[in-house]
């Protein structure tokens, strides 16, 4: 199993002062698999080019997040922000581009989704994700089930990246969308959340994994990366990815 880290697990006044450079090849020191970039986190002195280059010197993978919809208000897909996010991606190298589903209906036309993953992702391998996010729309079973079911229907190439945590945000329950969704999965999120006054909050993760942890990864495909994305420190980034690349391998031993 491959770990990977997210850009926004470390935190915040550490990126701001020490740049993403620095961080990359600080995560790439502590055992990380590939990194994902985060658009909203990038200021206007970041290169993707740069990034790339240095994922790629450091044998890091990268998968490349941004908050745009895949669907848009009007319920239709999101062309002008999907062309800028594939050649995005195209500069920084990544080998997938996650995106929230937004305003999926049913009067969404597939067809013209395929069409647009046609233009813009012309000899490129690069991967096409919707995510659970925190909003009624795009965080709703149901409602990803169907986008998902429709997409392969039209052989359209869109995958999900399951956050195990980002379900509760929604009431809905991890384990029956890890149930209903696996074969759809090629990436995981991996955080842990608790309610408190002001609602949903994300913590780290209990090492080793709870037991219901456990048995929710182990509904994927072992192949499947699995990204931190809880807060971490510099300092103990490199425990977490340890432990959990050595929880994984005592499950797959049990299995």
């Amino acid at each position: 199993m491959k770990v990977f880290v997210c850009m926004n697990s470390i935190p915040n006044e550490r990126l701001q002062a020490l740049g993403h450079l620095e961080i990359i090849k600080l995560v790439a020191a502590a055992g990380a698999d590939g990194i994902e970039i985060r658009k909203e986190l990038l200021t206007p002195d970041d290169s993707l080019e740069e990034l790339g280059a240095l994922c790629r010197e450091l044998n890091l993978d990268i998968y490349y997040s941004a908050p745009d919809f895949l669907i848009g208000s009007n319920h239709q897909m999101n062309d002008i922000g999907f062309k800028r996010l594939a050649r995005e991606a195209d500069e920084l190298g990544a080998e997938l581009l996650k995106m929230p589903l937004g305003n999926y209906g049913f009067e969404t036309d597939m067809f013209r989704i395929n069409e647009a993953l046609v233009e813009n992702l012309q000899n490129r391998e690069l991967k096409i994700t919707i995510e659970n996010d925190q909003t009624l729309g795009g965080g709703n079973l149901n409602r990803i089930a169907q986008f998902l079911s429709c997409s392969e229907k039209f052989d359209i190439p869109i995958r999900l990246t399951f956050d195990t945590g980002n379900w509760l945000y929604t009431e809905e329950v991890p384990m029956e969308a890890a149930e209903g969704l696996a074969g759809y999965v090629d990436y995981i999120h991996l955080k842990q959340v608790k309610r408190e006054k002001e609602g949903w909050v994300t913590e780290p993760v209990s090492m080793p994994l709870l037991p219901e942890v456990m048995e929710l990864l182990e509904k994927f495909n072992g192949a499947c990366p699995v990204a931190i994305e809880f807060p971490v420190t510099l300092e103990n980034v490199a425990t977490y990815i340890s432990l959990m690349k050595m929880e994984q391998e005592v499950s797959h031993e049990r299995a």
